[in-house]
């Protein structure tokens, strides 16, 4: 209604716009539905928080642990977990290294209740979905008027949103005060804080940082948002199609690690045929193919063209990775092509000030996950009862799904 919306095709378009000029081109805009006070107030959640004082804030905390180096404190929690099942992989793997919880099983309390909270914020976040975020102005009626019970819905919303934030929260203090949490993001940065008082605001940046990270995860099976999960299920998808891939992989596998243990994060730098499989996964089924739109602070122009302030600026990363300039056949799966230095990974954690601040931990993650299926197991095509191969379609396996 009334908005600019830019979409990016080229990867020069989006280096010059989101990275060169991030400082203009690392606001948000959110639905009225999912950012008003009054509604589900979430316009200091990580995802939505506009560029400010407040994202500062939130990106400090995270890129204390999430920074290349500081990721490292978690590849032992990443190798324990990947030798769990594929469905609990990575849903444990994260919740243990930011509340220091271990998930027995999917339908554990906390999960659900923060994957409700997910689910409610996935439908408050689309445009369509609630009148209020095509007209914001209707905010300010009363909730007695008729027509109005989208109001009643944000607020049990938003409530719920709030008591799921809180309560692994919560857990996490009471397990600092008996002296029995296991190392987490959210118990280092607390650690920060003894002795001293913790400012409400803080509390609340360091709440809404670890429901962020454990509530992204969550999104794949609500809507294909999280790098991990979705990127694996492109990697079986892959090796059905092209299983000379994992015959090369597993030989490397074999050869470096042995038959007599399953691979470890030390084994990786000597895995370089592994370590292009997962670059070439990151390009061939990007998992948000749209990524999560920026919005321009400011007036400005390129190339001739106007974009003005409020302008939402998305980079189309489908687009990017099928750039033929780029990478010849773009259709076909080939790790190889990344021997060639000239060829760039792709952008799948996206762009300048809003880049995703745990791409370290996600691909460390793929990494060790892939090469622990690899080494355990093969991954071959279902046979008909005539004995014919099913070979499958890569089709929905990438999100079309667009954060707005």
């Amino acid at each position: 209604m009334g908005s600019t919306l830019v979409v990016l095709h080229s990867a020069q378009s989006a280096n010059d716009l989101l990275d060169k000029c991030s400082s203009i081109y690392s606001d948000r805009t959110g639905s009225t539905m999912l950012v008003d006070e009054q509604l589900f107030d979430w316009g200091n959640g990580v995802l939505i928080t506009g560029y400010g004082e407040r994202f500062r804030a939130h990106r400090r905390i995270l890129n204390a642990w999430l920074n290349k180096n500081a990721s490292a404190a978690f590849h032992a929690t990443q190798v324990f977990h990947s030798r769990q099942l594929l469905q609990r992989t990575t849903a444990s793997a994260v919740v243990s290294a930011i509340y220091g919880y271990e998930v027995t099983s999917l339908e554990d309390p906390f999960v659900a209740q923060i994957r409700a909270a997910v689910e409610n914020i996935s439908k408050a976040i689309l445009p369509t979905n609630f009148v209020v975020n095509i007209m914001p102005f209707l905010v300010h009626v009363p909730s007695w008027v008729p027509g109005t019970g989208w109001k009643q819905t944000a607020k049990e919303w938003r409530e719920h949103k709030e008591k799921a934030v809180e309560d692994i929260y919560q857990w996490t203090c009471d397990q600092i005060a008996k002296g029995t949490a296991k190392p987490s993001i959210v118990q280092s940065v607390l650690r920060e804080y003894e002795g001293k008082e913790l400012p409400e605001e803080e509390k609340d940046n360091i709440k809404q940082v670890a429901f962020a990270l454990f509530g992204a995860r969550l999104f794949d099976n609500i809507a294909g948002a999280d790098t991990t999960e979705g990127s694996l299920m492109a990697f079986v998808i892959a090796m059905l199609i092209f299983p000379e891939v994992q015959d090369k992989a597993q030989a490397e596998i074999d050869q470096i690690v042995g038959h007599d243990r399953l691979p470890e994060m030390s084994d990786l730098d000597q895995l370089p045929y592994l370590k292009n499989l997962v670059q070439e996964l990151l390009r061939w089924q990007p998992v948000l193919p749209l990524g999560v739109a920026h919005t321009c602070s400011q007036d400005n122009t390129y190339m001739g063209y106007f974009i003005p302030k409020g302008a939402i600026v998305m980079g189309n990363m489908w687009a990017m990775s099928r750039d033929e300039n780029l990478y010849k056949n773009p259709e076909v799966f080939d790790p190889d092509r990344f021997l060639d230095p000239s060829v760039p990974p792709a952008p799948a954690f996206g762009w300048g000030r809003r880049k995703c601040p745990g791409s370290h931990y996600a691909e460390a993650m793929l990494h060790i996950s892939i090469a622990s299926i690899l080494a355990t197991f093969r991954i071959s095509r279902a046979k008909d009862l005539e004995g014919k191969e099913d070979i499958p379609s890569t089709q929905g396996a990438a999100s079309s799904s667009v954060f707005l």
